[in-house]
C-alpha cells in the first residue's frame, strides 16, 4: 500500500511540475522578442493592415513616427479629422488634428484626469472614460471636466506638405 500511495504523489507532483513548466514555456514563447523590422517586401511582421494611413474619419490611423520622419502628409488628413500617432520623444500615444482653420495642433492622446486615450469627436477631443472635452482649437483647453488640466501640447511643424514633431 506504501508504494502504491508512493508512486500516486510523485506522479501527481509529476504532473503538476509539467504542467507548470508547460505554462511557463508558453508565456515565454508569448512575450517573446518578436523581430518588428520591416522585410524585403516592405512589410512589418506583426502590423495591423491600414496603421499609419489617415483614413480622414474621426479616429483616422495610427502612424509610428521615429527619428524625424513626418508624422504624415499633410493633404492626408482632411481638414476636421485628426490621426492618432506615438509620440517619438515620449513613446506615447498622441493625436494630430487638422482643424477645421487648416491649422494642425497635435497633444498628447492621454486625459489629464485618469489617463484614458481620447479621441477626436465633434471638433474635440473627448475622453471616453469620465466625459472630459477638450478644445484642440484652444490649445487643448478643458472644455468640460471632471480634468482640470489641459492635454499636453506636442510641438509640431509642416514642411514642404509634410507634418513634424518640431
Amino acid at each position: 500500500m506504501t508504494e502504491e500511495r508512493f508512486s500516486r504523489i510523485k506522479f501527481i507532483r509529476l504532473g503538476a511540475a509539467l504542467g507548470v513548466g508547460a505554462a511557463g514555456a508558453s508565456l515565454v514563447a508569448a512575450c517573446g522578442g518578436g523581430d518588428d523590422k520591416v522585410s524585403e517586401e516592405g512589410e512589418t511582421p506583426g502590423a495591423v493592415e491600414g496603421a499609419g494611413e489617415a483614413t480622414g474619419g474621426a479616429n483616422g490611423g495610427v502612424a509610428q513616427v521615429e527619428g524625424g520622419e513626418p508624422i504624415i502628409q499633410e493633404s492626408e488628413v482632411e481638414a476636421g479629422s485628426a490621426l492618432e500617432f506615438t509620440d517619438e520623444e515620449t513613446g506615447q500615444q498622441a493625436i494630430l488634428v487638422h482643424l477645421e482653420s487648416g491649422d494642425f495642433a497635435a497633444y498628447s492622446a492621454i486625459c489629464t484626469h485618469r489617463q484614458c486615450t481620447v479621441s477626436y469627436s465633434d471638433n474635440n477631443l473627448a475622453c471616453p472614460c469620465h466625459g472630459s472635452v477638450f478644445d484642440p482649437t484652444n490649445g487643448g483647453a478643458v472644455v468640460n471636466g471632471p480634468a482640470t488640466e489641459p492635454l499636453p501640447e506636442i510641438p509640431i511643424e509642416v514642411r514642404n506638405g509634410e507634418v513634424f514633431r518640431a
